[in-house]
């Protein structure tokens, strides 16, 4: 086909057209593809500047008084990345949430690696998951907490911290932290009769990231404000005195806690994209509460203009 342009023959320059994500909404003159599990995103007629950013999944939390589980990465440094995709297929693969552990030996398990496969491949690693009873924490994105008396694990990528260390004086006992995107893992604590886990790190607030994303455009964020934080810790006074859980970050688990034999609270889950599960209680208390809190998957965004 041609256009008569000022006078002069000229070919028509066909449109891009962009498919694939579970959810796509566009905002103004921006349009964002949200993938919340492993798909394709497909170009076609010509190249488009897009903006990707990729979070891995979030770690599990330990068992038996185990702790925080580690918050998976935003790369990269500055969130989104830029790419000029030419016509083709994309693969887009979204890191599974890591689980809870249930009992020793075993480390809560880590969370997955996303990764956007375009010019260059983007990849974000999973957060470690948290050590369980006397084990240190696994490294990952965000590193997990390490179990009583045992170090965090490491972190590696962008907008990752490590987690903190667990701590021990029996019959005092406590996790450490999940690492969340913007801050450490908080060190458990072992004082007078007070065994108190370690805190989840923070995450990144949604809005921080892009304006529009909240729950009132995507309903893939419904609940959420955070992602990519930390796990909290567990924690056991096998004499019976008050015990401090440690709290998740935004979006992360909380660690269980137990007062002598009493279970008092259950590690829970990751609510939110990235974010890591809490540190179990004690398996020998009645009803037994040891088992770790599973992290959350994944997540990639591609945006770009109408």
């Amino acid at each position: 086909m041609l256009n008569i342009i000022s006078g002069l023959l000229s070919p028509s320059v066909p449109p891009v057209t962009i498919t694939g994500g579970n959810e796509v909404q566009t905002i103004g003159s921006t349009i964002y593809r949200l993938f919340t599990s492993s798909g394709t995103l497909s170009v076609t007629g010509g190249t488009k500047s897009c903006e990707i950013l990729v979070v891995g999944a979030g770690g599990g939390g330990g068992a038996n008084i185990g702790a925080g589980g580690g918050a998976g990465a935003i790369e990269g440094s500055g969130l989104f990345q830029t790419q000029n995709l030419t016509a083709g297929n994309y693969t887009v693969t979204i890191g599974a949430k890591g689980t809870g552990s249930t009992n020793t030996p075993n480390n809560g398990a880590s969370g997955g690696n996303s990764s956007f496969a375009g010019i260059s491949t983007i990849t974000a690693n999973g957060g470690g998951g948290g050590g369980t009873s006397a084990n240190d924490g696994s490294n990952g994105g965000s590193g997990g907490g390490g179990g009583y008396g045992k170090n965090g694990g490491t972190a590696s990528g962008s907008n990752t911290n490590a987690g903190g260390n667990g701590d021990v004086n029996a019959p005092y006992y406590a996790g450490g932290g999940g690492g969340g995107a913007t801050a450490v893992g908080a060190n458990a604590s072992v004082a007078g009769s007070n065994a108190a886990g370690g805190n989840g790190g923070a995450g990144y607030t949604l809005t921080s990231i892009d304006s529009n994303l909240t729950s009132a455009n995507f309903t893939s964020f419904s609940g959420m404000t955070v992602i990519s934080s930390g796990g909290g810790g567990g924690s056991l006074d096998t004499g019976g005195s008050s015990t401090t859980r440690g709290v998740g970050g935004t979006g992360a688990g909380s660690g269980g806690r137990n007062n002598g034999n009493t279970a008092v609270n259950t590690a829970s889950a990751a609510v939110s994209f990235g974010s890591g599960g809490g540190g179990g209680g004690w398996i020998s208390a009645s009803p037994p509460n040891g088992t770790g809190g599973d992290g959350y998957d994944g997540l990639v965004i591609v945006r770009y203009t109408v």
